[in-house]
């Protein structure tokens, strides 16, 4: 039945295959006003019409291998133009926002104070603040569990630091081993003016659940260069978060 299915793809008109699966593209779009916004489903739901546009291109380039050249050249030209459009149109039209608004409900038995994630701007642009110690702040990215963070540091040797982060409540720590791979960083700073290092890339959180908050207590470790000297840590700071 499969093999039927994308035989007629082939051997239908250029326009077939991708109207097909923009049709396909909308039904996605719907289901996410359906479905509550979970990391699993969201990804399902998102990543199943670029599958589809990125078959629809090999089937394109198919009818170029079966002497259907104009057709196929126009399948894939016409493919890569509506998956541009579906990527604005899920990154623009989200039918809901997958971020919930913290309503101050996470448990906090030792009443400790706790902070929210910052917000980067579209450009990643982060806002201006002054820092007067060693200080690390976690930044809200791309989807809810999804973090960066700058750190602040001085008097500081060559090596790298990197995040360990715990359950306030439970004080296990979570996502121990990609965590901590995910969020090294190199520095070097001997002087005693602040210098901040930024992660470029994102880590993630995977304990919970989108809009599920909870507070954690992140600690900045520093591994040196020197491998006679011992890890130590150097900053413990409360962030309120979500897992992914």
């Amino acid at each position: 039945m499969i093999k039927a299915f994308i035989i007629r793809l082939i051997n239908g008109k250029w326009y077939s295959a991708p109207f097909i699966f923009t049709i396909f593209t909308v039904f996605c779009w719907l289901c996410l006003i359906i479905f509550p916004a979970k990391a699993m489903i969201w990804g399902l739901l998102i990543s199943l019409p670029f599958l589809g546009y990125f078959i629809c291109f090999i089937l394109g380039i198919a009818k170029m291998f079966m002497k259907e050249f104009k057709e196929g050249i126009k399948q894939c030209f016409f493919t890569v133009v509506i998956s541009i459009v579906a990527m604005l149109f899920f990154t623009i039209f989200l039918p809901k926002d997958p971020y919930k608004e913290y309503k101050g409900d996470a448990k906090n038995p030792n009443n400790v104070k706790t902070e929210m994630p910052l917000k980067l701007s579209l450009n990643n642009e982060k806002p201006l603040f002054k820092v007067e110690k060693q200080d690390v702040f976690l930044y809200d990215y791309s989807m809810p569990g999804n973090y960066k963070y700058q750190v602040f540091l001085n008097k500081t040797d060559k090596g790298k630091v990197y995040l360990k982060m715990f359950d306030l409540v439970t004080n296990r720590i979570l996502s121990e081993k990609e965590i901590k791979q995910e969020s090294q960083i190199e520095v070097y700073n001997p002087t005693d003016e602040l210098k901040e290092f930024g992660l470029s890339n994102q880590f993630t959180v995977e304990e919970g659940e989108w809009g599920d908050y909870y507070g954690s207590r992140v600690e900045v470790w520093f591994q040196p260069d020197d491998s006679t000297q011992p890890e130590r840590k150097l900053i413990t700071k409360n962030y309120i978060i979500q897992g992914n």
